[in-house]
This record gives structure tokens, C-alpha cells and sequence, in this order.
């Protein structure tokens, strides 16, 4: 049996962690004074989504004759660069207090005319089902519009149209009109007038409303409220976002590397490795994850062109689930190759099935990791508030990786224990043998992992990017002497649970009591996993020992 006063430390962490956890949320709730009483502000939709498919339906059969045979699909979304500018020039309470009527966040339903072979897509203030926009694609296989210009002025349609919408033209100036050609090899918009009128009166920093409609055949074709953000934040974005990008580049490139070396030594050492080891945890993340993918699908809409949005998804799909399994064969590597490491330091941190003690060390290990877990939330919770009141940090929505833009949101917190058997095998189990084998110090060999780790987080949309890196190589050194002490069963844990907590409470946010109840399962899913698999491996080895035995003649 292990002596349980060996984990009095990391429950002493644990308590600590949880005191940490709460009393930052309990400050932070105080420096930041009540929230915004208007119900946008709290970004949860309040009609379903059917409700805003068919308000634009009835918007587009009431302007552009739609025919019966169509399809709709209604998606989250965001405007993700004017909230940035906002939080980073610190006027997002000011912007949700005074434009309720242009929400950050709202539905967009994609409507298909299959009879013209036109795709509408309709913004839908989802607060108050009111129409916020709209946009109109042609597919390059259509027939030529029948319909004959008008002779209205586009410049009045385009006034009644702003009229209509609940803004007054008087307020507006007109910026620009310029023609709008209708490229049929790129499902462009229809032919005609694009006008750009820009608001004398609401402006939010140095961001100014401008209103821009495509005006084609007497007919409105694109109504788009916007902000014009200024230049130099999205030059500074980009600035960002390029720094993000090479070290993600980086961190793909080295951990490149380290699958080629995890292949060496398995070649090397062939006839010392047993290959069933790691099957079933790599098989575990291969179905988790591409899973995940095709729950995801509506999600991968949201950066869709011009017209239907499917085929792009489609694709989209099936390229990532390429990646993934080349993920999985990275994952089976480590595996290999970290165990075939250790093995020279006379130690084995992952346990085995056949082991006779399998399943008192992952109730063990079980226990650890959620303590481990504890204290890593509060940690974690002081980095992100020192982040955010010392380094002016700040984050957006994306609606790609939304839980609104899934197909089964329940699903979305077993991805934990996907992150958790790549990141774990990859980084710890194979990473810090690999480079302890290269610096030969410990900390080295724990530090350098965890900062290649980090830089695969920075394409998070939290801003400035250089602040995920040092929150996450900060965990990331954690988790690798939770490792050197624990063995790798117990960061395994740790990390299932910290990220199953994560996203189990991210479920609160959909607001269903179906939901919460589920995001609270999750809470304790990890735990629920090592008492099954303690009970077991408890029942294989009792039969074992009930088995009669023959003696020897």
C-alpha cells in the first residue's frame, strides 16, 4: 500500500490552490464593479436559433422573392476585431451600454435558394430577432437574373433601405459609390452599386459607423452596419498575430523533430519494445478527436467565403482529421520511445494493465491529479490576473471555437483527455527524457518541453500573445516535476481534470439546466473514470486468484 502521508504536501498545494482560485475571482469581481444591466452585454443568445432562421426567412422572402425550396442553417458569430479594439482601447462597457442595436455577437443564417441558386445571409440580433444585416451571393451555375433594372436612384433605395433599418440618413454622409462587378468564377455579389455612408454622430474611440449596401436591380442586395476600425490596431493585431504564428511554426517544427527522434529510437531499440504498449491510449485520442471534429462541423462554417458554406466545411474537415492522425501517430511514438528512455533511468512511469497493482495506482494517481488540478486552477487564475491588471491582457470571442457552433455542446469537454494523452505523452512522458538526454539538466529538460508546449497556445485570440506564453510554460513546468515525482498517470489526471473542470463549466454559459447539469458531471468525470477502472482491474484480479490452480504431478 502507499503511505498516504506522502501526499500531504500536494494536498497542502491543493488547498492552496483552491483558496488562490476563489479569492482572485472574489477581487476580481470587485475591481470590476457591477456588469452591464443591458442583457447583451452577457453574450447569451436569447431566442433559439430556429427562431432567427425563420425571421430571416420571412425578411428574405418579403425582399428577394425567396422560393420554397431552400435550405437554412443558422450560426454564432462575432465581431471579433471591433470587440478587440474595444478592450484594448478600454471602451467595450461604453460600446455595450450605448449601441445595444449593434450587438458584438449575434446569429447568422445562411439561407440556400435551390430553385435560383442564390445563398442569403441574414444577421439576426439574437436578443431581440430584429434583422441587423444582410448579404446576397450568386452561385456561378445560375441563370442570368431576369429581373430588369429599376429606375429608382440607388442612392434613394439605398436612403429608404437606412430608414428602414432604424437609422436616420441625415446623420449620415455619403462616402463613397463605386461599381460593383459581378465576378461569376467567384460567387460574387450581383452586379450593381456599392454605397458607403459614415455616421457623423456614433463614433466609439476613433472608430466611426459606416453603413456599406450593394444596390443591384432596384433591389438592396448587402446591407452591412460596421465600425471602421482604425489602421494601427490592426496593424498592431497583425503584429501580433504574426508573432503567434512563428511560434506556433516553431512549436510544430520541433515537436517535428522529436517525432522523427521518437521513430529513431524505436527503430534502435525495436527488440526491447513491446508495440501493443500505447494502442489503446493513442486510439482513445484518435476517436475523442475526430469526433470532436465532426461535432465541430457547424463551427467550421463561420469562416465561410462567398456562397455555400458546406463544401468548404466539408473539406475543411476532412484536411484536419489528416492532421489528427498524424497527431496520433506522434502520440504512439512517445509513448513508445518514452518508456524506452526511462527504462535506462531503471523507471517506468506509465503503468500497465497486466501490472498486479494497475488499479490501486491509477485510484492513486486519480487523487493526485485532481489535487494537482486544484492547485494548477489557482495558480493559473493569479497568472491570468496579474495578466490582466499589470499587462493590459484581454481576449475575444471566436466563433470557431465556440460551443454554440456545435452540434452536440455535451460532447465538447471530452476533448479534455484528448489535450491531456497528446500533450502529456508528447511533452513529458517522451519530452523531458528527450531533452535530458540532450542538456543533461533537470530543469532544462522539464523547462524546454513546456515553452515548446506553450508556443502551440499562443493562436488562442488572447492578446498580447507573449502573455500565453509564459502562463502556460509556467503549468507546463509543473506538470513536468508533477511528472519526475508522480509518474505519468498522475499529470495525465491533472491535466483530464483541470481541462474537464474548463470545459464542463464553459457548458454554464449555454444557460439550459440540461446543460449545467451535464458541465457539472464533467466536474467529476475524471474521477469517475479511475474508480472504473480501479473496480476493474480489482475484478480481473480477483478471478485470477479464484482460478483453480493444477498441481504439479
Amino acid at each position: 500500500m502507499i503511505n498516504r502521508s506522502l501526499d500531504r504536501p500536494l494536498q497542502l498545494l491543493a488547498v492552496v490552490g483552491i483558496i488562490l482560485y476563489f479569492t482572485v475571482i472574489l477581487i476580481s469581481s470587485y475591481l470590476s464593479g457591477p456588469p452591464p444591466s443591458n442583457e447583451e452585454a452577457d453574450g447569451l443568445p436569447t431566442i433559439t436559433q430556429q427562431a432567427a432562421a425563420d425571421t430571416a426567412v420571412v425578411f428574405a422572402r418579403q425582399h428577394f422573392a425567396l422560393s420554397d425550396n431552400h435550405k437554412t442553417s443558422t450560426l454564432y458569430q462575432t465581431h471579433s476585431e471591433r470587440s478587440g479594439y474595444l478592450q484594448k482601447e478600454h471602451l467595450f462597457n461604453s460600446y455595450t451600454e450605448r449601441y445595444t442595436q449593434l450587438p458584438l455577437d449575434y446569429y447568422e443564417v445562411e439561407i440556400n435558394d435551390l430553385a435560383s441558386s442564390k445563398t442569403y445571409y441574414i444577421d439576426i440580433n439574437y436578443s431581440n430577432q430584429k434583422v441587423l444585416g444582410w448579404k446576397t451571393y450568386v452561385s456561378p451555375s445560375s441563370k442570368a437574373d431576369t429581373v430588369s433594372a429599376s429606375g429608382v436612384d440607388p442612392q434613394l433605395l439605398a436612403e429608404q433601405t437606412i430608414k428602414e433599418q432604424g437609422y436616420s440618413p441625415t446623420n449620415f454622409t455619403l462616402l463613397d459609390t463605386v461599381p460593383d462587378l459581378n465576378k461569376k468564377n467567384n460567387a460574387a455579389t450581383p452586379s450593381g452599386r456599392v454605397l458607403v455612408y459614415e455616421s457623423r454622430i456614433d463614433l466609439i474611440g476613433q472608430a466611426k459607423l459606416q453603413l456599406t449596401l450593394n444596390v443591384s436591380k432596384g433591389q438592396v442586395v448587402s446591407f452591412q452596419p460596421d465600425f471602421k476600425i482604425p489602421a494601427a490596431f490592426g496593424e498592431w493585431k497583425e503584429i501580433q498575430n504574426s508573432s503567434a504564428s512563428l511560434m506556433t511554426n516553431i512549436s510544430m517544427g520541433v515537436s517535428l523533430i522529436m517525432a522523427a527522434a521518437a521513430l529513431f529510437i524505436i527503430i534502435r531499440y525495436r527488440r526491447q519494445i513491446t508495440f501493443r504498449r500505447g494502442l489503446w491510449l493513442t486510439l482513445i485520442f484518435l476517436i475523442i478527436y475526430i469526433g470532436n471534429n465532426f461535432n465541430m462541423l457547424p463551427a467550421f462554417r463561420t469562416s465561410h467565403t462567398a456562397g455555400p458554406s458546406q463544401f468548404e466545411a466539408l473539406f475543411y474537415l476532412w484536411f484536419l482529421n489528416i492532421i489528427i492522425a498524424m497527431m496520433a501517430v506522434s502520440v504512439y511514438l512517445s509513448v513508445l520511445a518514452g518508456r524506452q528512455m526511462w527504462s535506462r533511468y531503471s523507471w517506468n512511469p506509465l503503468p500497465e494493465w497486466q501490472d498486479p497493482a494497475f488499479g490501486s495506482q491509477v485510484w492513486v494517481a486519480m487523487t493526485r491529479g485532481y489535487l494537482l488540478c486544484f492547485f494548477i486552477l489557482g495558480v493559473q487564475q493569479v497568472l491570468f490576473f496579474i495578466a490582466e491588471r499589470a499587462f493590459d491582457v484581454w481576449s475575444v470571442n471566436d466563433a470557431a471555437d465556440s460551443v454554440l457552433n456545435m452540434t452536440f455542446p455535451a460532447l465538447f469537454p471530452l476533448m479534455a483527455w484528448a489535450a491531456a494523452i497528446s500533450e502529456e505523452t508528447v511533452y513529458r512522458l517522451f519530452g523531458i527524457a528527450f531533452f535530458l538526454k540532450i542538456v543533461r539538466i533537470r530543469f532544462l529538460a522539464v523547462l524546454l518541453p513546456s515553452i515548446i508546449w506553450a508556443m502551440s497556445h499562443t493562436q488562442y485570440p488572447i492578446y498580447p500573445v507573449y502573455t500565453r506564453l509564459v502562463e502556460v510554460t509556467i503549468i507546463g513546468v509543473i506538470f513536468g516535476y508533477a511528472f519526475l515525482k508522480y509518474g505519468f498517470m498522475t499529470v495525465l489526471f491533472a491535466h483530464a481534470s483541470m481541462d474537464s473542470i474548463l470545459m464542463g463549466l464553459s457548458l454554464y454559459g449555454l444557460g439550459d439546466w440540461m446543460h449545467i447539469v451535464v458541465g457539472s458531471f464533467y466536474l467529476i468525470f475524471p474521477g469517475l473514470v479511475g474508480w472504473v477502472l480501479y473496480r476493474l482491474h480489482g475484478n480481473k484480479k480477483r478471478r485470477a486468484l479464484s482460478m483453480p490452480r493444477l498441481d504439479p504431478d
